[in-house]
């Protein structure tokens, strides 16, 4: 489950899950909300990352989602976790999309107000857009 709250500036994604790697896969479909759904399945790319902490691996996954599909020219339709690791932060997932110029740019996904923690069996994360 993902939503979007209410903020003087940019954009605001919480996100609440079971595991972690649920919560990666919606935080990257709310991510989408911002860079604009395409409507179809054409092509496919991977991305692989790996950080030095959880919260790195987030942030780096997002911006290289958003950077991916900025220089692809794909609008993103779906995501795949393909693996995840927590221990040792590394995440890859595939993107499906659109062959088409994403209508809105994120600037950046920031450090600011940024959560990612492990609360009561579930994983909640904020992550700020900078748009």
């Amino acid at each position: 489950m993902y939503r979007y709250l209410e903020h003087t500036a940019d954009e605001l994604l919480e996100v609440q899950a079971e595991t972690f790697s649920d919560a990666l896969h919606d935080a990257v479909l709310g991510s989408f909300e911002l860079i604009g759904k395409g409507e179809n399945e054409e092509t496919d790319f991977e991305v692989e990352v790996h950080s030095p902490t959880l919260k790195d691996l987030v942030v780096d996954l997002l911006q290289q989602v958003v950077a991916q599909c900025e220089i692809r020219e794909v609008s993103p339709v779906g995501v795949t976790v393909l693996e995840v690791n927590e221990d040792e932060p590394m995440a890859r997932a595939l993107i499906r999309g659109q062959n088409a110029v994403p209508p809105n740019e994120i600037k950046a996904v920031t450090y600011h107000l940024l959560k990612v923690e492990q609360k009561e069996g579930d994983w909640h994360f904020n992550i700020l857009f900078d748009v």
